[in-house]
């Protein structure tokens, strides 16, 4: 896992590894209503050691990014478009 830099500081970094983990669940909660799973399957909530990554990875773009940019918009509506797009590239690699 990549080491954060924190290019906006720590409280920014923090901020944004949140609402980027909040817009992950939210599509993996999305993703998983697709498919028909197991009682035990549905409480088992854990994220894997990809997910970790993925949050790590896309905070860590997302802040070098926005460094010094002013804010536009909020901040979680910003991240759920930035994570959505990251998404979908992945997808149609």
């Amino acid at each position: 896992m990549g080491t954060p830099e924190f290019p906006n500081g720590f409280e920014s970094w923090q901020k944004t590894h949140f609402e980027v983990v909040e817009v992950l669940c939210y599509i993996r909660s999305l993703e998983e209503g697709k498919q028909p799973k197991s009682f035990s399957e549905m409480l088992d909530q854990s994220a894997t050691d990809e997910m970790y990554k993925l949050a790590l990875n896309l905070t860590n773009k997302f802040e070098e990014e926005t460094k010094g940019r002013k804010r536009e918009r909020f901040l979680f509506d910003e991240i759920e478009d930035f994570v959505w797009n990251e998404v979908r590239n992945m997808q149609h690699k």
